[in-house]
């Protein structure tokens, strides 16, 4: 059901134990069906979770309804029935929102070799170190911002949605213009599924790795069914 995605940031995310732990934990929730995105946000205040989604998504979209002591996924599993929308987990707990007919089509690609797929993945992030590093105002480790975007034929950005802010207008733009105009500088294999997303994480205090030694702190994560 869930695609393959690039992750790219310098990730202070929780180990795999945690996260599980997390998952698993129960919750108290009570939330009536409504507007799709108002239940969403009740359900971020309550779980801590983020949810990141195009507004236009869930224009007209209902929520279900969530009662009881639930697991945060099974809440937001509730909340999503019956709207056409999934959510696609991402590295640092928060989730993405799609079309679930997109997903399903997007699984009925031709795959891309492993050896191909991380080779386009390296491309990508090194672009997006070489784009991000290059500016000094952009420059990641302070700021956490979630966006994707499209790579067109001639391996340069085609249409582009941040998915999120890093709370400075000025710095959203900054990288706004800084992603528009990305260049990967050779297209997408084929069967290469996209939107690719991105979340740039600020750095953790324990972590070196940035533009310092010429690079982003980047790395790759798959989602899984």
């Amino acid at each position: 059901m869930l695609n393959t995605d690039t992750i790219a940031g310098v990730s202070d995310a929780l180990s795999a134990a945690e996260q599980l732990a997390q998952t698993a934990q129960k919750v108290d929730l009570d939330i009536p069906s409504q507007s799709l995105a108002s239940a969403l946000e009740r359900y971020g205040d309550s779980t801590g979770r983020e949810i990141l989604y195009n507004s236009k998504l869930v224009i007209g979209r209902r929520s279900g309804a969530v009662r009881g002591s639930v697991t945060p996924d099974e809440a937001l599993d509730a909340l999503l029935a019956g709207t056409g929308l999934i959510a696609r987990y991402m590295a640092d707990q928060s989730f993405i929102l799609e079309s679930a007919s997109v997903v399903l089509e997007q699984t009925e690609m031709p795959s891309v070799p492993p050896d191909r797929l991380q080779h386009y993945y390296g491309r990508i992030q090194a672009s997006l170190r070489d784009a991000l590093c290059w500016n000094q105002e952009a420059r990641p480790g302070r700021y956490r911002i979630a966006a994707r975007f499209w790579i067109s034929v001639a391996g340069n950005v085609s249409r582009y949605e941040r998915l999120s802010s890093t709370g400075s207008r000025d710095l959203d733009g900054d990288v706004d213009r800084i992603l528009r105009s990305l260049s990967i500088g050779e297209p997408p294999p084929s069967g290469f599924v996209q939107p690719v997303t991105i979340v740039i994480l600020p750095q953790a205090p324990s972590v070196t790795m940035g533009c310092e030694e010429d690079r982003l702190g980047s790395q790759t994560t798959t989602a899984v069914p």
